[in-house]
């Protein structure tokens, strides 16, 4: 999954070396090498994601201090960029339930924990020694 970055050099003010990146090519290689092993590859619209509680989907510019993110409206607390990525899966999740072969992933994998298709995170089982 890919965060859509069509626009991204019109937001870049006086971008000279930023005009190089090769975001396009990239996508393509991914999605050519994930066509091989039957993998989807998307983009998603990533507005508002870093702004948005993916707990409980407030959405407000000030749930966003530089790198850290803390809703204002349910306290939830994590990594700005963390709570973007699943907003991102959240967004991917809810496409394609609506999509109509009925093909939506039963969850997403995260870091650590499981982020389920109605959006509850499901934190990893403890491990006792």
């Amino acid at each position: 999954m890919f965060e859509d970055l069509t626009h991204i050099r019109e937001n870049i003010p006086d971008a000279t070396w930023q005009h190089q990146w090769a975001f396009r090519r990239l996508y393509g290689y991914v999605e050519y090498k994930a066509d091989e092993h039957g993998l989807e590859v998307v983009q998603v619209d990533p507005r508002n994601t870093s702004k948005r509680c993916s707990t409980c989907g407030f959405t407000h510019d000030e749930n966003r201090h530089q790198e850290s993110f803390e809703c204002q409206q349910c306290g939830y607390e994590n990594h700005a960029d963390y709570n973007a990525a699943k907003n991102i899966g959240l967004q991917y999740l809810r496409r394609r339930q609506n999509a109509g072969d009925g093909g939506a992933p039963v969850d997403v994998r995260l870091n650590r924990g499981t982020l389920n298709v109605s959006g509850d995170y499901v934190p990893p089982a403890s491990v006792e020694a």
